[in-house]
């Protein structure tokens, strides 16, 4: 049991963490956002540019979720790691 859990609980770690850091590298590398944002206060008022930047807005929204996504699976991860460790020292503390 204690194995197992620490076995699962790396893995989710590991693909928690992948996922938030391709994440965050897909927010740093979205230069939409920046020209959507700079065309959006250059032109106060229209809405071609609003919207796009609304467009913008609602990607990067998605975006952040996948790195939340991904922190919480790595925390759920380390969280069965840890029960695979205090399993462990219950099943030697009982021998």
């Amino acid at each position: 049991m204690a194995r197992a859990c620490k076995i699962i609980g790396g893995a989710l770690a590991a693909v928690g963490l992948a996922v938030a850091l391709t994440f965050v590298v897909v927010i740093a590398r979205d230069e939409a956002y920046g020209r959507a944002a700079l065309a959006a206060a250059h032109h106060p008022g229209n809405v071609m540019y609003e919207a796009e930047f609304k467009e913008a807005q609602v990607r990067r929204a998605f975006e952040l979720v996948g790195v939340i996504a991904g922190v919480l699976l790595s925390l759920n991860g380390a969280t069965l790691v840890g029960l695979g460790r205090v399993a462990g020292r219950m099943h030697r503390a009982a021998t």
